[in-house]
């Protein structure tokens, strides 16, 4: 039998940060991570702000950051892709004040994990996909570009949506809109929203485009793991996970 002083030694504690209306964040990571004994994953949740050009910070976080942090987790994460387009500075430095503030060894964020598995994937071209505006996408491109990523293409929708109507998405059209966004010159598809239920969808469609897909929610998933020095490869859930 472990003993409870040498369980705590094994085990990993991952606080997640979610907004309210997301209905993917943890039943994804959940079932991302079921196999892996090594981490236990916790969540707290917020109310997002009514305009997608909000920048997500601690006022906006709230009671959200003080609540995880009384689980005491190794490793903090914001489950939301807002910085990919507002700044991604700021958002690498609201994960490092998540860090700070709750105590943690490690902070991230969606955006951050999205970099950090395009950078692994040495993915210096990407088609973006998001379930929402070409507005939006432009302002994913300007942060890309800015750090020496090209986008080559893009696949959106004709309108944004909130996030219940991105959660309703079937999985045919989610499934349109990442083949609709696999580009001749692209190194990898990065798909940005973590209410998009694109996760279970990156294995097959990966097999079939010939090419790596970056799913913001599989990406939080993946880092997390990384940076509680889990390296566990965990099939099923596309190249990033299998093999990095």
């Amino acid at each position: 039998m472990t003993s409870p002083t040498s369980r705590s030694h094994r085990i990993r504690r991952v606080g997640l940060l979610v907004p309210a209306s997301n209905t993917n964040a943890e039943p994804l990571t959940a079932a991302v991570l079921h196999d892996v004994p090594e981490v236990e994953v916790f969540a707290s949740r917020f109310r997002l702000p009514a305009s997608l050009d909000a920048r997500i910070d601690e006022a906006v976080l709230g009671e959200a950051v003080p609540l995880i942090a009384e689980v005491a987790p190794d490793v903090v994460a914001f489950h939301g892709t807002a910085g990919s387009w507002t700044g991604v500075d700021a958002d690498a430095t609201l994960a490092a004040e998540l860090a700070a503030a709750t105590g943690a060894a490690a902070g991230t964020t969606a955006t951050q994990a999205m970099y950090a598995a395009l950078a692994v994937l040495g993915a210096r071209s990407v088609s973006v996909v998001f379930p929402g505006s070409d507005e939006i996408v432009t302002g994913i491109e300007s942060e890309l570009g800015a750090r020496g990523i090209e986008v080559v293409g893009r696949s959106t929708l004709p309108a944004d949506l909130t996030n219940p109507q991105i959660a309703a998405l079937e999985s045919d059209s989610i499934e349109s809109l990442i083949v609709g966004g696999a580009r001749e010159g692209a190194d990898a598809v990065l798909c940005v929203g973590t209410n998009l239920r694109a996760g279970p969808l990156v294995h097959e469609l990966e097999e079939r485009l010939g090419l790596p897909i970056v799913d913001s929610a599989v990406a939080v998933a993946w880092h997390v793991l990384r940076l509680a020095g889990i390296r566990a490869a965990v099939p099923g859930w596309g190249s990033l996970l299998r093999s990095h």
